[in-house]
């Protein structure tokens, strides 16, 4: 995921009439593989967190493994969470 993911989610946030300061600003991955969006910083992650069904399947045109949006707690990024690699067996 690139900044095209992040396009295609804020695209989908224009969409659904989300509040103009509602959309991400990048996505990268962590150590662990897990996609890191960062949000504009006047959302708060409950702001966020209130369009993840828009963000979901926005996401998943780019991965097709893309289950779930959660809150990260230890920074001000939201977690786009992948297919556990334990299921794809």
């Amino acid at each position: 995921m690139d900044q095209e993911t992040v396009s295609v989610i804020n695209r989908a946030l224009v969409h659904q009439q989300a509040p103009a300061h509602n959309r991400m600003i990048n996505t990268r991955f962590n150590v662990k593989g897990v996609n890191m969006a960062t949000r504009h910083q006047n959302v708060t992650t409950e702001m966020a967190l209130q369009y993840r069904d828009v963000t979901i399947p926005a996401a998943r045109t780019f991965d097709k493994g893309v289950i779930d949006v959660e809150a990260n707690e230890s920074s001000e990024s939201l977690k786009i969470e992948p297919v556990p690699f334990i299921q794809l067996r």
